[in-house]
């Protein structure tokens, strides 16, 4: 994630060269289990993805990190009212984002970025929209970096989304420590999660989210050339084996709390707005490092 890129470097602080590029593959398969919808029917998803990230130094005090993200969504509806309508079945999420970080002195860093994303069910129109975001981080002490920020971005059949940053990476012991940085993270998903390192080769972790993703339906549905957005609270805990300096794996177990799915017309007017219920979650994250 950027902004944890950030803080990890203000707490290294060092005025040696930096390498000339960070390379870092992330991928995910995470499956939400069937739960009942509140006004009928059930649903399902699945999510497999890939984000790619380069870091590199252009200054002794500023940084670019490229980002490149792929996911797809496998959404699976059954029995009666929402499930009848089957809103949206298959949604890719295609998701560019540049960002600028400068070293204004020893301690605060301040950020700015850029970002284009494409979220579409398949036989959709890839429709890009453009966003950006601006925050600034610091460090209070060698075990705590705090920051804070916004963004922006635009979306299927409304308003530009605005939405806030933060950066947490709070060292509370030699192997307990809170972050920002889920590494339970994919889509959208922001939270916070603690982090215990009992040894080098094994972590584990409990995280809460706010996950949230909105895309254009295609035109077959009964919304046809809508959009559809989906919103939950995931609570995850997870234990990620260090295979190797460059390798990775985290096996994930997850409820998923708060479910809420709207259906939203090509004239933007909302058509189906309900809730679901908690649900189980499984998944397998991997990292490699280059």
């Amino acid at each position: 994630m950027m902004l944890t890129t950030i803080a990890c470097a203000l707490l290294v602080q060092t005025t040696e060269p930096a390498q000339s590029y960070d390379v870092t593959l992330d991928f995910h398969y995470y499956n939400q289990f069937e739960s009942s919808i509140t006004n009928g029917g059930d649903v399902e998803v699945s999510y497999t993805g890939a984000e790619l990230r380069i870091d590199t130094p252009i200054s002794d005090d500023d940084d670019l990190q490229y980002r490149f993200q792929y996911q797809r969504d496998d959404w699976t509806f059954g029995g009666g009212g929402l499930g009848v309508n089957d809103p949206w079945d298959k949604v890719n999420t295609l998701d560019f984002a540049l960002q600028w970080t400068h070293q204004f002195n020893e301690k605060t860093s301040w950020f700015v970025g850029g970002i284009v994303r494409a979220s579409y069910e398949d036989g959709a129109t890839m429709t890009p929209r453009a966003g950006g975001t601006v925050g600034v981080v610091h460090v209070y002490s060698k075990d705590l970096v705090l920051g804070v920020g916004a963004g922006v971005i635009g979306q299927a059949q409304d308003d530009p989304r605005i939405f806030p940053l933060f950066v947490v990476e709070w060292k509370l012991n030699d192997t307990l420590r809170l972050t920002s940085n889920l590494s339970t993270r994919f889509g959208s998903r922001t939270g916070l999660e603690l982090v215990w390192t009992p040894r080098n080769d094994w972590s584990f972790g409990a995280g809460y989210s706010y996950s949230y993703s909105r895309f254009r339906l295609d035109d077959t549905g009964f919304a046809s050339n809508g959009a559809g957005e989906a919103t939950s609270w995931p609570l995850t805990f997870r234990a990620t084996y260090t295979a190797s300096p460059t390798f990775d794996f985290s096996f994930v177990g997850a409820f998923v709390f708060s479910g809420h799915l709207e259906v939203v017309n090509q004239s933007r007017q909302l058509i189906q707005s309900t809730d679901y219920d908690t649900a189980g979650a499984i998944g397998l994250f991997g990292q490699v490092r280059f």
